[in-house]
């Protein structure tokens, strides 16, 4: 019997040590807001193909430059489209991207008060859709986040 309860007690401490983390990584409703969409032109100047999010850097023509923030590269691989998506964006490559803006920064610090110097970047997208402009590609996000206001 004293053998189960530590069994237990083990995997209920290791489930909680891994929930917080957990909740911070994938809190996108938190850090940027469903509620709000921001459309962006540009040539890819770089894709970081990395877990845990890949990482599109588009130049718009103002010489703005926006990071677009992707699913993981493992997600885009048990997909079946990493080698397309590799393909599409390429340098150089004009693309439309389509996403959730930041939320500010006293918001997210509200709900992550250990988060007391975060500041938002207001040129990150998190990623809902993108197209080459010439539509020879495209992905959207297959069950987009509900719009959770403040």
């Amino acid at each position: 019997m004293t053998r189960i309860v530590v069994i237990t007690l083990a995997v209920a401490l290791a489930i909680c040590s891994t929930a917080l983390p957990a909740r911070a990584h994938h809190s996108h409703p938190i850090f940027y807001d469903q509620c709000k969409t921001v459309t962006v032109e540009g040539r890819v100047e770089r894709v970081e193909w990395k877990d845990p999010h890949v990482q599109i850097y588009l130049t718009l023509d103002d010489k703005t430059t926006y990071r677009v923030e992707w699913t993981s590269l493992r997600g885009l691989t048990n997909m079946g489209i990493a080698s397309a998506a590799q393909e599409a964006l390429r340098f150089g490559a004009r693309v439309v991207a389509t996403g959730n803006p930041p939320r500010d920064g006293e918001y997210v610090r509200s709900k992550f008060p250990e988060l007391r110097d975060y500041k938002p970047d207001p040129k990150a997208i998190d990623l809902m859709v993108i197209r080459r402009t010439d539509n020879t590609w495209s992905w959207s996000v297959r069950d987009p986040a509900p719009c959770v206001r403040k």
